[in-house]
C-alpha cells in the first residue's frame, strides 16, 4: 500500500502567496467562480501519484485539475454536472493539444479587422442567442456583435470551435452591463459574477465592443504552450453528478478535488449568460447544484448538503483503488461554521485521514462575502484501506 510522504507535504508553502492562474495561459482561458489556483492540484497530484497514474476531480469546475495532470504525464478524469464546466475543459484540452496555431488566429483576426463590419442579426444554426432574455443584458448593437462573433465561431471546426467558445463566453460575461459601479477598493468594476448569479439586470445598456474584447482574448492566446508540455497524459471530459459517477469500481488511484462550499456560490446562475446563449438546460442544471447558495435560508439546506457530501464520499471511496489517495480542499462561509470539518469527519468514516485538515490562506479570493471577511479554507487527505 502506497505511503504518505508527509515530509514533502510540509515543505510545501500551501498558502502559495503571490501566484496564480498566469494571464495568457491555458488555465486563464475563462473565468470562474470560485476557480483554485493551479499550483494546489499541481503539488498535490506530484506528491501524492505516479506517471501513468489515473487523477480524478468529480467537481471539475473548469478543469484545472485534469490540466494539471496531463501536463505531469498522468491520465485525468474530470466530471462536472454543468454543462459550463465541460465546456470550459473541453477548450483548454484543445488548446493544450494544439488546436489552434499562430497562423489559425491571425487568419481570425483579419476577419474581425473592421468593427463597423462585425454585425449580424442572424441567431445561430440550432437558435444560439436567440433568447428574448439576452436583451435584458446587452444593447441591439452589442448583440448584433456579438451574433457576428458567433457565426464565425460555428463555421469552425469541433476542435477550434471548443476554443472558440470558450473565449466568447468570457466576452459575453465582460460584455453584460455594469453601469460603471466601483469595486469595493474604488476601482472601476469590469462586472462581478453575484450580480448576473443574483439576476440583478443593469439598470441602462452600456455599448461595449465585443469584437475588440474577443481579438484581446485572441491574441493573448498561448497559441505554442503546448509545445513547451508535450506529455503522454491523457485527459476524458465527462458530464455526469459527483453522486452517481459511470466509472468502474477501484478504478482510480487519486482524486484531487474542491467540493462546492455550502452556500456560497450559484455555480449555473453565475453562468446564466452562456446557459441563455447556448439554450442549456439552467433550471435543470441548477436544481442538481451541490451547497448552492440559493438554498442558504432553507432550514434543511445544511442536512441536505451533508446528506450529498456523504453520497459523494460513497461514490469516490468506490471507484478509489486499494490504497488510493483522496485530497480534498473544502472552505467554509462564517455562515455555516463547521462545515468543512463535519464533511472531513464523514470522509473518515469510510477512508482513513493521513494528513490535514491544513488551513491555508488563499493568495486570492475565491470567494467574495459582502463583509469582505477573509475566506476558511482548508486541504485534508484521505487513503482508501
Amino acid at each position: 500500500m502506497p505511503v504518505l510522504d508527509a515530509a514533502q507535504l510540509k515543505r510545501i508553502n500551501w498558502d502559495f502567496p503571490l501566484t496564480g492562474n498566469v494571464k495568457g495561459s491555458v488555465q486563464s482561458i475563462h473565468w470562474f467562480p470560485g476557480n483554485f489556483i493551479a499550483q494546489i492540484p499541481a503539488a498535490l497530484i506530484h506528491v501524492l501519484s505516479s506517471p501513468g497514474d489515473v487523477v480524478l476531480d468529480p467537481f471539475a469546475g473548469s478543469g484545472t485539475t485534469g490540466i494539471e495532470a496531463v501536463r505531469l504525464g498522468r491520465n485525468a478524469i474530470v466530471s462536472d454536472r454543468m454543462s459550463v464546466s465541460s465546456m470550459i475543459a473541453a477548450a483548454k484540452a484543445a488548446l493544450l493539444s494544439g488546436a489552434i496555431d499562430a497562423r489559425f488566429a491571425d487568419d481570425l483576426l483579419v476577419a474581425l479587422t473592421f468593427d463597423q463590419q462585425c454585425r449580424s442579426d442572424s441567431v445561430g444554426e440550432k437558435g444560439e442567442g436567440s433568447d428574448e432574455a439576452l436583451r435584458d443584458w446587452y444593447s441591439e448593437d452589442t448583440l448584433s456583435q456579438l451574433r457576428f462573433l458567433w457565426k464565425i465561431i460555428e463555421a469552425k471546426g469541433s476542435r477550434e470551435r471548443d476554443v472558440l467558445l470558450a473565449l466568447f463566453s468570457d466576452v459575453l460575461f465582460q460584455c453584460a452591463s455594469t453601469g460603471g459601479a466601483p469595486t469595493r477598493t474604488g476601482k472601476k468594476r469590469r462586472h462581478h459574477w453575484g450580480w448576473v448569479a443574483d439576476n440583478v439586470l443593469p439598470k441602462e445598456k452600456i455599448e461595449h465592443n465585443a469584437i475588440e474584447l474577443f481579438r484581446e482574448r485572441l491574441v493573448t492566446l498561448p497559441t505554442q504552450e503546448f509545445l513547451l508540455h508535450r506529455t503522454s497524459g491523457t485527459l476524458a471530459i465527462l458530464q455526469q453528478d459527483a453522486r452517481c459517477l459511470s466509472l468502474r469500481d477501484s478504478s482510480v488511484d487519486l482524486v484531487v478535488t474542491s467540493p462546492p462550499y455550502v452556500g456560497m456560490i450559484d455555480y449555473v446562475h453565475a453562468n446564466r449568460l452562456i446557459y441563455l446563449w447556448m439554450g442549456w438546460p439552467f433550471k435543470h442544471e441548477r436544481q442538481a447544484e451541490i451547497g448552492a447558495r440559493f438554498r442558504r435560508k432553507r432550514k434543511s439546506a445544511v442536512d441536505e448538503y451533508f446528506s450529498e457530501m456523504r453520497a459523494v464520499r460513497n461514490e469516490i471511496v468506490r471507484v478509489l483503488k486499494p490504497g488510493g489517495f483522496c485530497a480534498l480542499v473544502l472552505g467554509e462561509s462564517r455562515r455555516f461554521p463547521g462545515a468543512a470539518q463535519r464533511v472531513f469527519s464523514d470522509f473518515g468514516m469510510l477512508a482513513t485521514l493521513q494528513w490535514g485538515p491544513i488551513a491555508r490562506n488563499p493568495s486570492r479570493r475565491r470567494v467574495s462575502e459582502r463583509g469582505a471577511s477573509e475566506p476558511i479554507e482548508y486541504i485534508a487527505i484521505f487513503q482508501k484501506q
